[in-house]
């Protein structure tokens, strides 16, 4: 039976989205895991998107966890990696800072008998086993938030090598500060500033991000002597493909296996697709791909995954995963968001047949698009209409201010004290 542990819970809550964490835990009581997408039907707010969406799992999806796993999840959010993660391992322990957010994962995953949830911070959990895989999914970016030390991001990695076995791995997903969505122009996930973490962050103390070779040289000196770079698009958050060093892009990988969701189209810079052909040309797609998922181990191990690719579906049974194996086999698996299913070697000789074998068509991608797209101009249009409103408050101030100084000049002298301290406050504005 699903457990919660609140040993460690210090009492606050020190990372929320806000209220409406308190309706994503109400449609989490109301709806069974395999009609999310019924939820989207009436509210299309990006944080309960986010937290429900299936496209979510594709970050875990196809990773080969081997049988009969320990797996210790940090910082498991609102519990959207957290059921693949109990369908593929044998135990699963979910660390969350957050009350609120844990209440949320125990709501989605009351059912799984191999998950116990324990709230409080990592560094004050004392831990009686250790573990196969630990995850890092959207968490090490915010080491030096919760990490009270003078080199937080390092004493992080080295707390958490402690909790590993002698074989294990840990698993980390992250942005890439130089991705090529910032240098298009997308704000910075965690900051909302234009290519902050191009120039190095403005505010170093709050959630940052690294580069390849940044990345790179923080987990080896860490005790992480082996990696292996992967490759999410459009980004780690909602992947439609994953590409590896074994098996990068093609040009026409890029025009027909991924569609960008994540900005407003009229603030870009230029476009992304067209600019990862050209650095795809160069051999620099890797320094600018928009996110990382890396494979991480002190030991050496085996490559078993060089490629994987989704399909969009709306509906959960027609979801579909295709993926490439170190032997170059192809292999076709539905998605059952349960249980593991049987795999189907297909065979693959390009793109068109990669498409056909998954049943997605590119519109599939092009709507979730459009409902980002959607999201954004209506965001547009508020921040058009307030300044609407703010303009017409400027104009009335200033018609205001011209009936005023005509009394003023008039020299009506019952008035003349209380206009000019009226007007003096209107030219302070």
């Amino acid at each position: 039976m699903m457990k919660i542990n609140y040993d460690y819970y210090n009492g606050n809550d020190s990372y929320c989205d806000g209220e409406v964490e308190k309706d994503i835990i109400d449609y989490a009581k109301k709806f069974h895991r395999n009609k999310y997408n019924d939820i989207f039907l009436n509210d299309m707010r990006w944080p309960v998107f986010y937290h429900f969406t299936y496209i979510r799992e594709n970050i875990l999806n196809w990773y080969p966890f081997k049988k009969d796993a320990d797996v210790l999840e940090i910082g498991a959010g609102m519990g959207a990696i957290t059921g693949v993660l109990c369908k593929k391992a044998k135990s699963v322990t979910s660390v969350e800072l957050s009350k609120q957010r844990a209440t949320a994962i125990a709501t989605k995953h009351k059912n799984c008998d191999n998950l116990e949830i324990i709230v409080g911070n990592l560094n004050d959990i004392k831990f009686n086993k250790k573990f196969d895989y630990i995850t890092l999914i959207g968490v090490l970016e915010y080491a030096n938030m919760f990490t009270n030390s003078n080199n937080p991001f390092d004493d992080f990695l080295s707390n958490i090598k402690k909790l590993l076995k002698p074989e294990g791995k840990l698993l980390i997903a992250i942005e890439n500060k130089f991705g090529i969505k910032y240098f298009a122009g997308a704000v910075e996930d965690h900051t909302s500033i234009k290519y902050d973490g191009i120039v190095g962050y403005s505010n170093k103390k709050g959630a940052i991000t690294f580069g390849k070779k940044e990345l790179d040289e923080l987990l080896k000196r860490n005790g992480f002597l082996n990696t292996k770079f992967y490759y999410p698009l459009p980004d780690y958050k909602l992947p439609n493909v994953i590409f590896s060093d074994n098996y990068l892009p093609s040009c026409d990988d890029i025009d027909n296996l991924y569609d960008t969701y994540y900005y407003d189209n009229t603030i870009l810079n230029f476009d992304e697709k067209k600019a990862y052909k050209e650095l795809i040309k160069e051999e620099k797609f890797d320094f600018f791909a928009n996110s990382f998922f890396v494979e991480c181990s002190e030991k050496s191990f085996n490559n078993e995954i060089d490629f994987a690719l989704f399909n969009s579906k709306n509906e959960v049974e027609d979801l579909y995963m295709l993926t490439k194996n170190s032997k170059g086999i192809y292999e076709k698996e539905k998605l059952d968001l349960f249980k593991e299913n049987k795999k189907e070697v297909v065979e693959i000789n390009n793109v068109s047949d990669m498409k056909n074998k998954m049943n997605s068509e590119k519109k599939e991608n092009e709507s979730l698009c459009k409902f980002f797209s959607d999201r954004y101009i209506t965001e547009k249009q508020n921040i058009e209409n307030l300044n609407n409103k703010v303009i017409k408050s400027v104009n009335e101030a200033n018609m205001l201010r011209q009936e005023l100084e005509k009394i003023y000049y008039s020299r009506t002298w019952k008035y003349t004290n209380i206009i000019r301290k009226i007007n003096k406050k209107l030219k302070n504005k």
